[in-house]
């Protein structure tokens, strides 16, 4: 991991913070909302330089953006029943575990940003949900045709 990339790194664990303080047990649906965002611009971004395409498959868009954003030494993507799931296991992002930062509720910046970049690239407004063990292993599933997902 570069230095660059660090800096990235923490500011998405400034961000998970900020967000905790503020809005104390809905933080994580706070946190989805506000990354979801920053997910709409790297997915912009991924297209307009050409490492995605709208025809990108799901599950290589999500390998994509965890490679990008170096999200984690460790982890697996697996594809089964029309679902993607990211399990990352060594993540680089995480304010519990990298930044040492206390929370009540989960503050994961990753699921908001996978999801806005799919639906950027792919052009939809689906959902996804995310099994968060900070600290320990973080999943994050997004249904293959974004259509939605019940959790």
């Amino acid at each position: 991991m570069n230095n660059k990339i660090e800096y990235l790194h923490r500011t998405f664990m400034g961000l998970g913070a900020a967000i905790g303080e503020l809005f104390g047990r809905s933080s994580q649906e706070q946190t989805n909302l506000f990354s979801s965002y920053i997910g709409i611009e790297i997915g912009k971004l991924l297209l307009d330089r050409g490492v995605v395409t709208r025809d990108t498959p799901v599950k290589e868009l999500i390998g994509i953006i965890a490679d990008e954003l170096e999200f984690g030494g460790e982890y697996e993507i697996v594809e089964d029943d029309g679902l993607v799931t990211l399990a990352i296991k060594e993540c680089n992002i995480c304010p519990k575990k990298i930044g040492g930062h206390a929370f009540e509720t989960t503050v994961c910046p990753v699921p908001g940003i996978i999801r806005g970049a799919i639906d950027v690239v792919k052009g939809t407004s689906g959902e996804g949900y995310a099994k968060l063990k900070p600290g320990v292993e973080c999943e994050v599933t997004e249904c293959e045709l974004t259509k939605g997902v019940k959790s």
